[in-house]
């Protein structure tokens, strides 16, 4: 499992290493960059070094990557069993801000980032964590069978489980996703402007858009961490999109003159 396992762990830091060093350059460089982010700049650092030991581990076969890959799967499923808290802050708060831009794909009800979570961050983890301590679980088996069993296990349902939710979400999406619908709440929130952001801060406000003969009802909560806009169709199918809306909240309201 290894030959297979080691090349694509590879291409997967490297990715999130490139991420990570773009944010922190950004943040060290372009003005602005890091008060709109709100990133801390210590965090993204230490974000970097960790992925580049755990490249640098993959590349040498280093005997500290079994501990960083243990690191890595414990890390993303806390991520996934705090889920509905964290989402969807961390997307843009993370210094791997740009890997799961790259899996947005607008269109396909999101299709490409509960790829990337539950698929990439739950299963292939998990997959790569039974991979790499083989050496640890295996003789566990055979000193203690029963015990042993109990921990191979345990790696089947980490992959199982996320698998699992990966295909009840994404039929439960395809069934009442739209996305004339996601089209409609993409152009609502880029149309959200600070202004109105520190005035209806913590409100969520609804009303209906026209366009051609077509109603739609949009729902907008309006949040410093993220706003979210919920557009729902007469025929009951559903499209939103949320965004960050960066430092608004922390500027100063416009003076009226």
């Amino acid at each position: 499992m290894q030959r297979i396992l080691r090349p694509l762990n590879v291409i997967a830091t490297l990715v999130t290493l490139a991420s990570g060093l773009a944010v922190l350059v950004q943040d060290l460089v372009v003005p602005g960059y890091r008060e709109f982010h709100r990133d801390w700049v210590l965090f993204v650092a230490a974000y970097c070094a960790f992925h580049a030991f755990l490249l640098h581990q993959l590349l040498r076969r280093g005997p500290w990557l079994p501990w960083l890959i243990a690191a890595r799967a414990a890390a993303a499923y806390a991520f996934l069993l705090n889920l509905t808290s964290l989402w969807p802050q961390w997307r843009y708060w993370t210094p791997g801000r740009y890997v799961y831009q790259l899996f947005d794909v607008p269109g396909v009800f999101n299709l490409g980032l509960y790829t990337l979570i539950f698929l990439g961050r739950g299963a292939f983890n998990t997959w790569s964590l039974l991979a790499f301590s083989e050496h640890w679980w295996r003789p566990l088996r055979r000193s203690h069978p029963f015990a042993g069993r109990l921990v191979t296990a345990g790696f089947v349902a980490g992959i199982v489980f996320p698998v699992w939710t990966f295909l009840v979400v994404i039929t439960q999406e395809a069934k009442i996703y739209s996305p004339e619908a996601e089209a409609v709440a993409r152009e609502v929130l880029h149309g959200v402007t600070c202004e109105m952001l520190q005035a209806k801060a913590g409100q969520q406000t609804t009303d209906i858009r026209r366009r051609g003969d077509t109603n739609y009802h949009v729902q907008i909560a309006y949040d410093c961490d993220v706003t979210r806009v919920v557009v729902r169709m007469e025929d009951g199918r559903v499209g939103s999109y949320t965004g960050s809306p960066g430092d608004c909240c922390a500027r100063g309201a416009p003076q009226k003159g």
